[in-house]
């Protein structure tokens, strides 16, 4: 997976209070919680209330997954509690692997902070926490971030203030700078610290940042844009169409993760707008429409690897990659993920001829390179039902229910008999794995904006 943009960040200290609630469950001396408590300040309320729109339950709680490079376990962002808002996870789990202690942690471990996490003693239990410093961790802490467009996932990882050199790989020093002041804002008392980034775009591939460099130093830019490789003109098109700004995590990385995007030279950023024409005339952008991309011809290895990550959850296919090949590769490896999970019937019109099936993204392709397989952000339409959800004629609600945009319909007569009678209408439920409700949402803005 590719870096991706951050929109938030939260450190905890891993003082007492986390020690305990990481370590395990004794039920005394403090070890009963299966939860990090966090800030009741109303910044911080009013923070997480727009970051995390996912319907509140009865209990106040916001379902979520942690992940790490190697793993994921379920949890909970829970607003209502007798106390404060914290982060929690299923007690029969215990806490996530990244925040926990190890007797040998690593850079490939999922644990970072290290300690034995055997007793069954709370005595002993604290006596770990004491031996951190001389154990050349330094003082550690813990991290959530939250990509941006991901309501549902938090990213955790633990650092490492003042290791010794045999902790290094963990060193605090590897996190942004913006990052390190709010770990410098948390201290024993005073437990968690976050802040919320404007970030977007993309990040530069090694590729890139060679042409870039080219076209730099050359005295004749546009000749080293003419003579590039198709396939390297448009994914330098792609990157300054969008390129990255604020901050950026690569969750595929255990701890260096991070990636502070740089502004562009004086000379790059004025001859933008020109170096884009000559790129869109030499290189001109293939085909992301999923009806045209499933009649294009695959890979049939790609498809056997796509397939794969998508059952380990994988769901990115970067810029650098999406070659036109790869991209009918791709959407045939999502394809048979979507179109099997609805049964092979069109969700609107029930048609289940297969000609006329496609599996239609609703995040578009182009739009974001972390879900263009993942199967909840696909819906199995009819080839009539497809353009008019691309097109913005057809919109989705959050409950699955079917707007007709009557506005983009028009007076074409024709056109509204074809689409009048599911106006109002609710999607036929998949299998599993329904439409993602924070994916709807992003296509019913961009809809919004094109308008």
């Amino acid at each position: 997976m590719a870096a991706q943009p951050v929109e938030w960040v939260l450190v905890i200290y891993y003082g007492t209070s986390a020690h305990r609630a990481a370590y395990g469950r004794f039920g005394n001396k403090g070890y009963t919680k299966d939860y990090i408590q966090l800030s009741k300040k109303e910044g911080f309320l009013d923070s997480v209330r727009r970051l995390f729109p996912v319907t509140v339950g009865k209990g106040g709680s916001v379902p979520l997954i942690y992940k790490w490079p190697t793993e994921e376990t379920p949890g909970a962002l829970v607003f209502k509690s007798s106390d404060r808002p914290h982060l929690k996870w299923e007690t029969r789990l215990g806490a996530p692997k990244a925040w926990k202690m190890s007797l040998s942690p690593s850079d490939a471990t999922a644990e970072t902070i290290p300690g034995n996490p055997t007793h069954s003693d709370s005595d002993a239990a604290e006596s770990e926490l004491a031996m951190l410093g001389r154990r050349g961790a330094g003082q550690p802490y813990l991290i959530a971030i939250k990509l941006h467009d991901d309501p549902t996932t938090l990213h955790l990882r633990a650092y490492l203030r003042g290791p010794s050199s045999a902790y290094a790989w963990a060193d605090l020093k590897m996190v942004p700078l913006l990052v390190q002041e709010l770990a410098a804002k948390t201290s024993e008392k005073s437990t968690s610290a976050w802040e919320t980034f404007d970030s977007g775009g993309s990040v530069p591939t090694a590729v890139v940042k060679q042409i870039l460099a080219k076209v730099e130093s050359s005295d004749d830019p546009i000749a080293v844009l003419s003579d590039l490789d198709v396939e390297v003109g448009r994914e330098l098109t792609r990157y300054l169409r969008h390129p990255g700004y604020g901050l950026f995590f690569d969750p595929t990385q255990n701890h260096d993760a991070w990636i502070v995007p740089k502004p562009h030279s004086e000379r790059l950023e004025t001859r933008a707008s020109v170096f884009l024409e000559t790129l869109n005339t030499r290189y001109p952008a293939t085909t992301e429409g999923d009806a045209a991309a499933e009649v294009t011809e695959p890979d049939s290895s790609e498809v056997e690897a796509f397939q794969k990550q998508i059952e380990v959850r994988n769901y990115s296919v970067a810029d650098a990659s999406a070659t036109m090949k790869t991209r009918g590769s791709a959407q045939r490896a999502f394809a048979n993920a979507v179109k099997s999970n609805y049964g092979y019937r069109c969700a609107i019109t029930g048609i289940e001829t297969k000609d006329f099936l496609v599996a239609s993204h609703i995040v578009p392709w182009s739009e974001d390179q972390s879900i263009r397989l993942d199967p909840s952000n696909g819906i199995c339409l009819s080839l009539l039902m497809d353009r008019a959800f691309e097109k913005g004629h057809l919109l989705i609600e959050d409950d699955l229910s079917i707007r007709i945009n009557w506005l983009k319909v028009g007076s074409d007569v024709v056109l509204r008999r074809q689409l009048e009678p599911y106006d109002g209408q609710k999607l036929t439920q998949p299998k599993a794995g329904t439409a993602h409700p924070a994916y709807l949402q992003r296509r019913r803005a961009l809809v919004a904006l094109a308008i």
